[in-house]
């Protein structure tokens, strides 16, 4: 195969005659049908064609047989490919498939093979396909042979078509596997003899093609080049086919910022025009973008573009889960939209069963939006909504296969505690499983925090066992980055000794940074610096200090459009100022983006704040 191709560009380039035969018979679509032979009517291509059932169909080539062409089969097959399109097909193309008349078509049609050009034999392998005809039949290998026997003279527009027909084969056969090989090196042959920088459509289908296929970056950047060109005409259509062939490849704008320019153009387009894309399609690009921002490329986050398609939902008054689907996507990205969860509240609310009748997937997925976008609904809605959540049967926690831990913390990060699955999670059957299988840091963590939650807020009567509530402690993790918050922390407060990290507090969290104030002014500790976590009992604290707890959360606690913390997070300060502690929460993301000499002045303004709240003013250097 690879040998054909290097002849075919050898041909190209000489300007061979066996080239230009070849490129002199008719390339073009063959889907004309012949009516007349020798200037008579051809009354069998006629009757084929007038057919109005696949029954009548197969009757006429019956009749024919013998005096049928290669013309009058391909219009057989071309009449049930269209009946079967337009649903008048009258069977499943299963069973037409193993019609004694139709397997006597193709057999026939299989011995005219020497007389099918390759669009003729494209045809017929497009109309095989649709009618699910095995790729391993005789005369699908047939078609597919004549193919790669002109692979070299087809053009881009039909290599395209090709892999798509290819795709639709069900099962594995050497033949196909091996055009699919070959259709993208032909693609590279063709590609800069046949790309018209001027052809939009056929440009965007050229990018789809080189990115599902990964080429060679230089192919796809020509495209892409081209594409720039038609930055002011490109439209929504062809702005959501851009985005989806993009987040295929890599479009880092350090390495390459014309894939990057293109990707935001598109952006910016289909955020002033996504009323013009369907839901399903509008969809598919969240899902997309959102595949890509998980797979750690934050350049492909787009602040309006989701804002728009939140927007859309709520403007289209869409159902509750394709509204809720959209919600969790945005959910994943941490893109915060409260207009469109808001409005999934409203149509939770407005019925009654739309919640307690929910599978658990859709239940669950709802309360982990509003887990993570940290919103609790206004009364009375919220009371409509958790007499929904109660009365969904999925809450009798028969399913122990379900995440109750993780279930139980988001609702307790609303406010709501549920003593029918906290008896589960606490049982002594649930504890004894959970000690006795391998864990990681997140299952403990949540299982720790919800502890501390139900007995901070809701019932102190809940417990664990010792050894389990020390395992649970001691996985609590630093974090990196502490050590530029002490030292900017020091600065403001006056030297090192006023500032102690990772500092464990009795529950088992750590504060990566923790300062005293007396009257506004911080204390200085007396306790060795170094990178061991330091038990706060170490410290002593006098009664009449009020102790700051300066938290490093790392960009995926906070929503990307806006500083707000995602609901379990903010669980964890509400803890600890119910035992006792300010705490502070600093993006540290944010916080390193600051230019080096307002780096302090930013923890300094963030723990004044804090101190305003409990009536106290900040006395700093």
């Amino acid at each position: 195969m690879t040998l054909l191709l290097k002849s075919v560009w050898r041909n190209v380039l000489k300007g061979s005659p066996l080239g230009k035969s070849l490129r002199n018979r008719t390339l073009s679509s063959s889907i004309s049908a012949e009516v007349t032979r020798g200037g008579s009517c051809d009354v069998v291509m006629s009757s084929i064609m007038a057919a109005p059932t696949a029954a009548e169909v197969l009757a006429t080539v019956n009749k024919n047989m013998p005096t049928m062409t290669h013309k009058h089969m391909l219009q057989a097959l071309r009449s049930l490919f269209e009946l079967q399109k337009s649903g008048n097909l009258a069977t499943e193309p299963e069973t037409l498939v193993a019609n004694p008349l139709f397997g006597d078509l193709c057999q026939n049609f299989k011995k005219h093979a020497r007389a099918l050009d390759v669009n003729e034999a494209i045809e017929a392998t497009k109309v095989l396909s649709f009618l699910k005809v095995p790729a391993e039949s005789v005369v699908v290998q047939t078609m597919l042979q004549i193919i790669r026997c002109y692979i070299n003279m087809i053009n881009v527009r039909q290599i395209m078509f090709l892999d798509y027909l290819l795709t639709k084969f069900e099962g594995s056969n050497h033949l196909v596997d091996a055009l699919k090989l070959a259709l993208p090196l032909a693609f590279q042959i063709h590609l800069p003899l046949e790309m018209d920088s001027k052809d939009l459509p056929m440009l965007k289908d050229m990018l789809a093609f080189s990115c599902t296929h990964d080429l060679p970056d230089r192919y796809i950047d020509d495209i892409v080049t081209a594409l720039l060109l038609h930055d002011q005409t490109i439209d929504a259509h062809v702005a959501k086919s851009i985005i989806w062939s993009l987040c295929q490849v890599n479009c880092t704008e350090d390495v390459f910022p014309r894939r990057a320019q293109l990707l935001h153009i598109c952006y910016d387009i289909l955020t002033q025009s996504i009323r013009h894309l369907r839901y399903e399609e509008i969809l598919a690009t969240a899902a997309r973008i959102k595949g890509r921002i998980l797979e750690k490329h934050p350049e492909y986050y787009h602040e309006q573009l989701m804002d728009a398609i939140a927007n859309y939902m709520v403007d289209h008054k869409v159902c509750f889960e394709k509204g809720l689907l959209v919600a969790r996507i945005m959910s994943r990205i941490a893109h915060t939209h409260l207009g469109l969860i808001g409005y999934l509240c409203q149509q939770a609310a407005s019925n009654s069963t739309t919640l307690s009748s929910a599978r658990p997937n859709i239940l669950f997925g709802f309360i982990n939006c509003l887990s993570n976008n940290n919103f609790t609904p206004e009364e009375p809605q919220w009371e409509d909504i958790k007499l929904q959540i109660f009365r969904n049967p999925a809450f009798d926690g028969n399913n122990s296969a379900l995440p109750w831990a993780k279930i139980c913390l988001e609702l307790a990060s609303l406010g709501y505690y549920d003593d029918r699955i906290l008896k589960k999670v606490f049982s002594k059957e649930n504890i004894s499983d959970f000690s006795d299988k391998e864990n990681n840091v997140l299952d403990y963590l949540q299982l720790l925090t919800l502890y501390e939650a139900v007995r901070s807020f809701h019932d102190e009567d809940y417990t664990l066992p010792t050894d389990l509530h020390d395992k649970l402690k001691s996985v609590y993790p630093v974090h990196g980055k502490t050590d530029l918050l002490e030292e900017h922390l020091a600065i403001g407060l006056g030297g090192p000794g006023y500032v102690v990290k990772n500092v464990v507090l009795p529950n088992g969290f750590i504060a990566d940074c923790l300062i005293c104030l007396k009257a506004g002014y911080p204390i200085e500790f007396q306790v060795a610096a170094g990178d061991l976590k330091v038990p706060v009992e170490y410290l002593n604290i006098p009664k009449d200090c009020v102790p700051i707890c300066v938290l490093n959360f790392q960009p995926g606690c906070f929503s990307m459009n806006s500083n707000r913390l995602r609901g379990t997070f903010r669980l964890v300060l509400d803890i600890l100022e119910s035992q006792g502690y300010m705490p502070v929460a600093v993006n540290v993301s944010e916080w390193l983006s600051a230019p080096a000499h307002e780096r302090t002045p930013y923890l300094l303004r963030e723990v004044g704040y804090k101190c305003g709240e409990i009536g106290m003013k900040l006395a700093a250097s």
